[in-house]
């Protein structure tokens, strides 16, 4: 995929499609997604919980037709992220966990991004790292989803 292409699907604009208007966020060790149309494009939502160690938490945006390489991943909880040597912002650089990987054509999903940084666009705060709908909804948001309050979306707090 190329440049033009991946911006493409990543800013789209998005809808969910479910059977249901609700949505279960998986307890830990578990995974579900959610589907997603634009108007030429098909996609799903990742939302993993499984972890072959530990807990974990993480969102991936995929297209449906190159579901091999993931648009965007946000991990939330996970180890530290280096990043291999180029030609893009944090090249080198060990990006600490929460991070957001964006889709590259020549380094597909291995370049991390601290959230707070502009090409990440995830400003999440401490304080916001709990509450597993809200960072949902953010990740919705930063995939450029239009009908994300369609949904109404469950978790079991005390699993968190």
């Amino acid at each position: 995929m190329d440049t033009k292409l991946i911006n493409e699907l990543i800013n789209c604009l998005k809808r969910i499609v479910q059977e249901t208007p609700k949505f279960h966020i998986p307890e830990k060790g578990f995974y579900d997604n959610l589907n997603l149309k634009s108007s030429e494009f098909a996609f799903i939502v990742d939302v993993n919980r499984k972890g072959r160690k530990k807990s974990k938490f993480t969102l991936q945006l995929r297209n449906k037709a190159n579901k091999e390489t993931p648009l965007l991943r946000l991990d939330l909880i996970g180890p530290d992220h280096p990043n291999p040597e180029g030609d893009f912002p944090f090249s080198g650089e060990v990006i600490p966990c929460p991070h957001l990987h964006i889709a590259h054509p020549e380094y597909g999903d291995s370049i991390a991004y601290p959230l707070s940084s502009k090409y990440a666009n995830m400003y999440l705060s401490e304080a916001q790292f709990d509450d597993l709908v809200f960072i949902l909804k953010s990740f919705l948001k930063r995939c450029n989803v239009g009908n994300i309050d369609d949904i109404a979306y469950e978790y079991q707090t005390e699993l968190i």
